[in-house]
């Protein structure tokens, strides 16, 4: 994290409601994306009780945030603005659909489900829609500890093509099978040895395409990058570049 804003983080913490407000006020446009992100639909500040939790959620993370930590700001945000929204969805009756989006980590395969929804969605996506696609894409790689986007994973990809098709095969088992897929999420790691035995790769295959396999196998578990998906050029039931 540059050290301004550490530094911005710290003087508001010790009470300089100036700064404070300089973070919030420079933040907007990212609180907006992350709740818009999050909510799955664009929201705006005038009609949104959604951005008004939001504000509050990132207010909060300045306070709660340690800035001698590794975790970067924007990731740790996100997460206490998701939790707050969750919160808010919670109760109420009517955000059932924005709360299963929201809790994906627990209920992925019952919202994917909905291929229809989805395939609308995609049909639907803006270009600033999809630069909040992009943005998440990147702070969910970030929580796997991989520093890489859409637009560079061509160049994390295998050189030749039989390794980037093993490697799919790898990410297609993986995502199809329920036990593999909840290690993934629960431990933000490849469950090295059970792949080993379902894909019959060696452990030097599957740690050396670690990244490649975990970013392609986001872009299908996570509902809201479901879009990204024709970006990928990845075939999930064929487990192949198309």
């Amino acid at each position: 994290m540059p050290f301004r804003l550490k530094h911005h983080i710290l003087q508001a913490q010790q009470g300089n409601k100036n700064i404070r407000e300089h973070l919030i006020a420079k933040h907007k446009k990212y609180i907006l994306q992350t709740c818009s992100s999050i909510c799955n639909r664009y929201l705006t500040w005038e009609n949104d009780e959604e951005l008004s939790i939001g504000l509050l959620a990132f207010n909060e993370s300045i306070d709660a945030y340690d800035t001698a930590g590794k975790t970067r700001f924007t990731t740790f945000s996100y997460s206490v603005i998701k939790k707050r929204l969750i919160d808010y969805f919670r109760s109420q009756e009517k955000y059932h659909n924005e709360l299963l989006t929201a809790s994906a980590d627990t209920q992925e395969f019952e919202v994917l489900n909905n291929k229809e929804a989805i395939e609308t969605y995609q049909e639907n996506i803006s270009l600033e829609n999809l630069t909040i696609l992009i943005e998440r894409y990147r702070i969910k790689l970030d929580e796997y500890d991989i520093d890489i986007n859409i637009n560079n994973l061509p160049e994390h990809s295998p050189k030749h093509r039989d390794t980037r098709e093993t490697l799919q095969n790898v990410s297609r088992i993986l995502i199809n099978d329920p036990d593999l897929l909840n290690h993934l999420i629960r431990y933000k790691q490849l469950p090295i040895k059970q792949l080993m035995v379902a894909t019959g790769q060696s452990r030097k295959v599957l740690e050396k395409g670690r990244k490649y396999i975990i970013a392609i196998s986001i872009i299908f578990i996570v509902p809201e990058l479901a879009p990204l998906r024709k970006f990928s050029k990845f075939n999930i039931d064929r487990g192949e570049l198309i």
